[in-house]
């Protein structure tokens, strides 16, 4: 009897500790980036992948101005219109038990101090990159059920400050509200 009972408690460790090794496996994250295309910022999705075990909505707001390569013509380009228009997202994490929740809202910095910087390498209006990119870090977070709330603080010049505020993922659960941009 002893013996069936070490079994089980030693089956349950084993079952137990391999489970926490999946959280190091590589998955595939879907993110939504605006795509310079010709005469239109087109919102479309590029696939990163991840060894990271957050939550897929999470990684994919971080992700959101990073830069990518999509294969146009023979060799593949960085077409993230945010990425070369100097554009970061971060997402602000709280204490260690909190996560990167905050209750129901997911703190998101956008910083637009690359947009001064001079080393740019777009030629969209300012207003039209960030506007795009916000609704790609909106349609990102809604892919999670536990992010309600999107509070969006702009770092930069005062002028984009107005873009910052907080506001509801509900609109954007079946994607972004606009998919282009002129």
């Amino acid at each position: 009897m002893r013996f069936k009972l070490w079994l089980t408690g030693a089956l349950m460790t084993v079952t137990m500790t391999g489970s926490l090794a999946l959280g190091s496996e590589k998955s595939a994250i879907d993110v939504l980036q605006p795509i310079d295309i010709e005469n239109v910022i087109c919102l479309s999705h590029v696939t990163y992948i991840s060894y990271d075990s957050e939550d897929p909505a999470i990684l994919a707001v971080g992700m959101t101005c990073d830069s990518n390569l999509v294969i146009s013509g023979h060799s593949p380009s960085n077409w993230n219109v945010a990425f070369t228009a100097g554009l970061k997202v971060r997402v602000v994490f709280g204490a260690d038990t909190l996560g990167s929740l905050f209750g129901d809202t997911l703190r998101v910095v956008l910083d637009t101090r690359g947009l001064e910087a001079g080393t740019r390498k777009s030629d969209w209006p300012d207003s039209t990159v960030i506007e795009a990119t916000i609704e790609c870090i909106m349609a990102n977070a809604a892919i999670s059920p536990s992010v309600r709330l999107v509070d969006l603080r702009i770092e930069g010049d005062r002028k984009y400050r107005g873009y910052g505020g907080v506001r509801s993922t509900r609109r954007f659960r079946a994607g972004p509200l606009r998919r282009e941009f002129r």
